[in-house]
């Protein structure tokens, strides 16, 4: 069975057309082949609690695309409570519906929500950061963020509500990010301001 697809179309500009960062131009990926990748990306370190998080993620959304109730509903039971799991011990949450990018790096544990819709390639993300939303819908994805490409995320970082993050930028520790911001910016405070040299 090959895994559903993981697109994210991350804009790179008011009016651009939404790419596929999650496949870098190559053939979609199996679900064995993108966790292999994920083992890499995390330094081949099986003790590493956001390799944990990931590969649930995306074992979750490979679930999510079998055909077969028969398989389709146990798959579906062991993934909640695989993720459940992963909030419990390590304080990592995934919604099962953010389109995750391919070679996300989870540096640190706990008190990390990630409630994107989508998460581009390469994003490194650290402790206490919180991707979300600003209203009472906090379940509706329709008020995430999306995150681009290559974007550094710092300690406590918070992006909030229905905002995008472009590629290669960087949100400094403790910034609260309310706002849009375009490729390559660099942002910190609260609320978070361009900042020189971006």
């Amino acid at each position: 069975m090959s895994a559903p697809s993981t697109e994210i179309g991350t804009p790179e500009g008011p009016g651009a057309p939404p790419r596929d960062p999650t496949r870098g131009g190559e053939p979609p990926r199996g679900l064995l082949a993108q966790l292999a990748e994920d083992f890499r990306t995390y330094d081949r370190n099986p003790l590493e609690p956001g390799f944990w998080a990931v590969s649930v993620h995306r074992f979750g959304r490979w679930a999510e695309g079998l055909r077969s109730p028969a398989v389709k509903r146990p798959m579906g039971a062991a993934h909640r409570a695989l993720a459940t799991a992963t909030d419990w011990l390590w304080g990592i949450q995934i919604p099962a519906s953010v389109r995750l990018g391919r070679r996300v790096r989870i540096w640190h544990h706990g008190c990390i929500l990630l409630a994107a819709r989508a998460i581009g390639d390469d994003v490194h993300i650290r402790q206490n950061t919180t991707l979300g939303a600003v209203t009472g819908r906090g379940d509706d994805p329709a008020g995430w963020p999306t995150i681009g490409d290559r974007v550094q995320l710092g300690s406590g970082a918070c992006v909030l509500g229905n905002v995008t993050v472009g590629s290669d930028s960087f949100v400094g520790a403790n910034t609260v990010v309310l706002r849009s911001f375009p490729p390559r910016s660099r942002v910190m405070g609260v609320p978070g301001r361009p900042i020189p040299g971006g």
